[in-house]
């Protein structure tokens, strides 16, 4: 995760050109569930109506010919059985109906199994534009020490691998650091840490950049954080 398939998913969700649709945003997560997303779709374009009510009835008959937008995020389920049951629910509206869907996947077989168009894979983000986000994040350009800073903060962004999340959180993290700190990031022994033997994984890159935020955090934040992490997604 971290590569950007949300913030896009967001923007195609917010796009002016679809504000006369009926959307319905979805985090699906690994926990696969049908009835679930199925009840939150409905509670979001069937205004007024009941979860419980049978969902294709509400859909081929309250919501016959409106514009549907359907939006479901991070998508883990790879069994072809239950993807095909999905494409079967969301395969409803009478002639005249437009429901259009997106789905967002980490895993490129994911993708071709639930598309009928050709999915669209997003690409890691150039250093220069990873160091543009960490400058942002980190209010690069109002420091007075920035001359110093700049090729440690290119060594940091060449890091992040064009992973945005990676990129993002290292920006907070660096807004109120001193030189020294900036430096201690760009050779922390954490880059050298690998959760999964495939180091091309984004997860190589996000998990320890998340890890130094965490350890910059101050002990009561650090708290919050745990407590926040017994909570479903």
């Amino acid at each position: 995760g971290g590569i950007g398939k949300t913030t896009l998913a967001q923007m195609v969700f917010y796009d002016t050109r679809f504000k006369c649709y009926s959307r319905a945003w979805v985090y699906v997560s690994q926990a696969f569930d049908l009835n679930k997303i199925w009840n939150s779709i409905i509670s979001q374009i069937s205004e007024g109506s009941s979860q419980n009510s049978n969902g294709t009835e509400l859909i081929n008959g309250s919501l016959d010919g409106r514009k549907i937008l359907i939006v479901l995020d991070d998508l883990w389920e790879d069994d072809p059985f239950k993807l095909k049951e999905l494409k079967n629910m969301l395969n409803v509206g009478k002639k005249g109906g437009n429901v259009n869907v997106v789905v967002t996947t980490r895993t490129e077989d994911i993708a071709k199994k639930i598309c009928t168009d050709e999915p669209y894979m997003l690409r890691p983000l150039e250093h220069g534009m990873c160091w543009t986000i960490i400058k942002h994040n980190s209010a690069f350009e109002a420091r007075a020490d920035k001359e110093q800073l700049e090729q440690i903060g290119m060594d940091i962004a060449k890091k992040c691998e064009g992973v945005a999340l990676a990129a993002q959180a290292l920006g907070y993290m660096l807004q109120f650091r001193n030189t020294d700190e900036w430096l201690a990031v760009s050779k922390s022994e954490v880059w050298n840490e690998h959760p999964s033997e495939d180091t091309s994984l984004p997860h190589n890159v996000v998990l320890p950049s998340l890890k130094l935020s965490y350890y910059s955090m101050l002990p009561y934040l650090r708290l919050c954080f745990a407590y926040c992490a017994l909570f479903p997604e």
